[in-house]
């Protein structure tokens, strides 16, 4: 869709002025910047993995003409469509450092630090969540996270669990997937027998980059975007071949969502 500033800065109850401050200062760039980023993502994904013209990619991103398009794809990537789509790897374009997908800085410029330690290898029981809506594992995490808690419940295994925790894969996944999976479940601080519907996770020890997240999980994916593509490529430091990590920390009672707590764990070299 054309999204216009008046009609946005309305839903938001904001001036368009104050909507660009606030926009900015919670997720990390302008409006128009996250729209050109996210139509620019669906692009690479799209031209890597289904076989369509680039002038009907282009009007389904809702750019009015290929040359448009055209012309926005390769201020963002550095290259043509075309020769995107002829000399990029899909699964090299998936991974988080790449330099198609980590060489614009977030619009505001702020780069968080991350904490930099070696952490032993820990044991996780996890299950498998399926879905993505909107780029997000959010909305099916959720559940599969309610189901999670629930089988500790009933199984009284609540002081075997630490902190929750998310898995995620290193493939490409399109914007809205139901096929494609991640991994939620808790940190064993107690071992157990083996629970059906669970399954026991090794996770290896080494090098992490620790990001913290304070606020609602809504914007969750804003912290990653600023560790992968703000800190990342400037760190002068390698992904690891192991899976990046969330650990989700309890708001405590009566705390509200904006108080919640996540620790993103990036594996570096």
């Amino acid at each position: 869709e054309k999204h216009h500033l008046d009609r946005l800065s309305g839903i938001a109850c904001l001036s368009p002025f104050h909507l660009i401050r606030v926009f900015d200062s919670v997720m990390g760039e302008t409006p128009r910047q996250y729209i050109i980023r996210k139509r620019m993502e669906r692009a690479g994904f799209y031209l890597l993995s289904e076989n369509k013209p680039i002038t009907d990619i282009a009007l389904n991103l809702a750019y009015g003409t290929p040359s448009s398009f055209c012309k926005i794809f390769k201020a963002h990537f550095g290259i043509s469509p075309r020769r995107f789509r002829d000399t990029t790897s899909r699964t090299e374009y998936a991974k988080p450092n790449h330099p198609f997908r980590c060489n614009r800085p977030t619009g505001s410029g702020f780069i968080p630090s991350p904490v930099i330690r070696v952490l032993p290898p820990f044991q996780a029981m996890v299950m498998e969540n399926r879905g993505v809506v909107d780029g997000s594992f959010l909305t099916t995490a959720s559940k599969t996270f309610d189901r999670f808690e629930k089988i500790i419940r009933n199984q009284g295994l609540e002081d075997h669990i630490d902190h929750l925790i998310s898995i995620y894969p290193f493939r490409a996944f399109a914007p809205d997937d139901r096929r494609v999976k991640n991994l939620v479940g808790g940190i064993v601080k107690k071992k157990f027998e083996p629970v059906k519907g669970l399954f026991s996770l090794s996770l290896p020890g080494g090098r992490y980059a620790i990001f913290n997240h304070f606020g609602s999980y809504e914007f969750i994916v804003q912290t990653w975007n600023r560790a992968y593509m703000g800190w990342l490529p400037k760190s002068g430091l390698a992904l690891r071949d192991s899976p990046p990590l969330e650990i989700h920390l309890p708001p405590g009672p009566g705390r509200a969502r904006l108080f919640l707590k996540a620790y993103i764990l990036i594996p570096i070299r």
